[in-house]
Parts: C-alpha cells; structure tokens; sequence
C-alpha cells in the first residue's frame, strides 16, 4: 500500500513539473487600452468587450516590440513596459483602413494624368 502510494505520488509529480506551461500572457485593461489606442488590437465592440486571444495579444506585443525596435519577446517585459510608459502623440502607429478613426484623415481624390515635363530646371529672362 506505502508502495502504490509513493508510486502515484512520483507519477503526479512527474505528470506535473513535466507539462508544457501554457503559453498565458497577463495584460491588464491598461496595456489592452494602450496596443487598441495605437493600432495594434482592434478596437472592441459591445458584444466580446475586451475578449483577446492569447494569439492576439501575443501578436500585438510582438508588433509593437518590433515597431519600437526592442526586443522581440512577445510578452510584456521590463522594457516593453518602459516603452509604454514613454510620452507619447497620441497618434496610432498603425492604421485600418476598417477602423473609425481612419476616416477622419484627409484622403487624395485626385490622380495626375498626362505628360510630364521632360526638362525639370526652368529658366527666364527679364
């Protein structure tokens, strides 16, 4: 009996400290609000909230690590949250084209057709 209990105790422990860790990333309301403001996550709808992936959120801090030029590690280190702490414009890094926001920037309406000039250093007299 001592045996077979000693016996599942070893297995436990080996079924415990030998399973893979699961691969969650901690991110608060404050570093989600932050990757949504710049571009990074979409912004949430009334339906999910702020329901991310762990793909999602791993991919958002990866872009921005690789945007910033820091190291890439997908996950919220000391100088990610250093970064995030910096000033910033307020402007996103990036844009989609399917984002509200987007629409409040001045598009072109209008293409240049036609020849071009084939000399490009203009003279005249007086």
């Amino acid at each position: 009996m001592i045996l077979l209990g000693t016996t599942l105790m070893v297995m436990f422990t080996v079924m415990v400290t030998g399973a893979p860790r699961s691969s969650v990333i901690y991110a608060d309301d404050k570093v989600q609000n932050y990757l949504m403001k710049f571009g990074y996550l979409p912004q949430t709808d009334l339906e999910t909230g702020n329901l991310r992936t762990d793909d999602q959120l791993t991919d958002a801090i990866e872009n921005l690590q690789r945007f910033s030029g820091i190291p890439v590690t997908g996950t919220i280190d000391e100088d990610t949250v250093r970064l995030m702490r910096l000033p910033r414009c307020g402007l996103p890094d990036k844009m989609d084209k399917m984002d509200p926001r987007y629409a409040r920037i001045r598009h072109k309406r209008f293409t240049i057709h036609g020849q071009h000039w084939l000399h490009r250093n203009l003279t005249w007299r007086y």
